[in-house]
């Protein structure tokens, strides 16, 4: 378990000096999610309502981060263009 924690804080100190600090955040929630529905598979843990509703609010605030990420590239390239 300590090697693995450690792992992972290397891994995600090295993501952070590629990445901003955002991003590095969106992709932890994505991690998260995957991890509450690969255990609950795996381990046969059924998902209740709340969990449900905890499960889609992330990964509908992520998908509003990253359409809204998108079009302010869009834009930005737009004015460039311009």
């Amino acid at each position: 378990n300590g090697l693995a924690f450690s792992s992972y804080n290397l891994a995600s100190t090295y993501l952070l000096t590629r990445i901003s600090v955002i991003h590095h955040a969106a992709l932890n929630c994505t991690r998260r999610i995957f991890a509450i529905v690969c255990t609950s598979i795996v381990f046969r843990i059924p998902i209740t309502w709340v969990s449900a509703l905890g499960i889609a609010i992330s990964f509908v605030s992520f998908m509003i981060f990253t359409y809204a990420k998108t079009m302010k590239q869009k834009n930005n390239y737009k004015n460039k263009m311009e």
